[in-house]
């Protein structure tokens, strides 16, 4: 079952790359458990994003990017307060 543009279920229920195999989670439990994980300032999110995130609110902003570990293709991007938990709770059920 194709979840997106990049990911698919197998019939094992894990959650793998649609372009190169790898396994990049579980598919009821963790579904991105085994993503390459990325953490940087949020200006580095690209020309659309250029002002300092602390001129408008008193938390640090970051940058998160989740990536295959097989091919690194990029499978999310969030702009999010730094103290959220890491990575929001992805869910497939």
């Amino acid at each position: 079952m194709n979840l997106d543009v990049n990911l698919r279920a197998d019939d094992g229920g894990a959650v793998v790359c649609r372009h190169c195999g790898a396994r990049v989670g579980d598919h009821v439990t963790a579904p991105m458990a085994h993503a390459l994980r990325r953490e940087r300032p949020s200006v580095e999110a690209g020309p659309g994003v250029h002002a300092d995130p602390s001129a408008f609110v008193d938390r640090p902003i970051v940058l998160r990017q989740a990536f295959c570990p097989g091919c690194l293709t990029l499978l999310s991007t969030e702009i999010v307060p730094a103290d959220e938990p890491s990575y929001r709770t992805w869910s497939l059920a």
